[in-house]
């Protein structure tokens, strides 16, 4: 048989068995059932059923000659018409479906903002973060880090070209950090703000950064994890909440950082 335009014929809505007993009527042009059947390699029972399924689409006819009934697969052409069917019906469909989608749309405003919440594992899982917050529109990025969490996993030179794509989007950077940033890293970031924390009395165990809409979260324990929480209104929490950290940052050296 011919698999390739069986596979086809399928695409079209004909069954497995009604492409064969198709195919096989087209190849001998009128012939009875049991020959028919043969060719196809279809038991001839459900040949008589394929047949009728085909009658039924206009894809095969049927005569008698003398005591015998012939059966006729009619031109190949006819299966345009198959195809315009579906078109047809897929248009309806849509329009169907117009008519309901404010409802659906009501339906989740309703229920409120949902949160889009996707992970993402090992430096690979870095990579594809880093590329998405590359990508980003947004101009400002808060970020909550220790600064040598997580260098050993990529290289230099990838974090080197991280921090190139951000400075030539003119990204600007609030960096509340615990450890130690190099004067010279300082200098080469004009447009970047860092600030230490005592990591004694914040100790920061993994990296939160917060840019347009987005959360961005690793954790650096064991293997690496990441997180990326999409909703406008949690980020903009956080970003307060991390602005509202970076003045405390900046008060002078005799005010308390955290009053208990």
């Amino acid at each position: 048989m011919h698999p390739i335009l069986e596979r086809e014929l399928q695409k079209l809505g004909l069954s497995d068995k009604e492409s064969k007993v198709y195919l096989a009527s087209l190849q001998l042009g009128p012939q009875p059932v049991q020959d028919i059947a043969r060719k196809a390699g279809v038991n001839r029972a459900t040949t008589y059923v394929m047949i009728e399924a085909l009658t039924q689409k206009g894809l095969m006819t049927s005569f008698e000659r003398g005591k015998k009934r012939y059966f006729n697969a009619e031109a190949p052409d006819r299966l345009l018409s198959l195809l315009h069917v579906q078109v047809e019906e897929l248009r309806d469909r849509e329009r169907e479906f117009s008519q309901v989608l404010p409802d659906l749309r009501a339906m989740l405003t309703s229920a409120g903002e949902r949160p889009r919440v996707r992970f993402f594992e090992g430096p690979e899982g870095v990579r594809a973060m880093r590329e998405e917050i590359a990508a980003t529109d947004a101009k400002d990025l808060w970020v909550v880090t220790q600064v040598k969490l997580g260098t050993h996993e990529l290289s230099t030179a990838e974090h080197e070209e991280h921090d190139r794509k951000l400075r030539s989007k003119g990204i600007t950077l609030h960096v509340l950090y615990t450890g130690t940033v190099a004067p010279e890293e300082i200098q080469q970031h004009p447009t970047w703000n860092f600030r230490e924390v005592p990591e004694g009395t914040f100790p920061f165990k993994g990296e939160i950064s917060v840019f347009g809409d987005k959360i961005y979260g690793f954790t650096y324990s064991g293997k690496i994890i990441g997180v990326i929480i999409e909703n406008a209104d949690l980020a903009e929490t956080l970003r307060s909440t991390i602005r509202l950290a970076w003045f405390g940052a900046a008060a002078p050296k005799h005010a308390p950082l955290f009053v208990e």
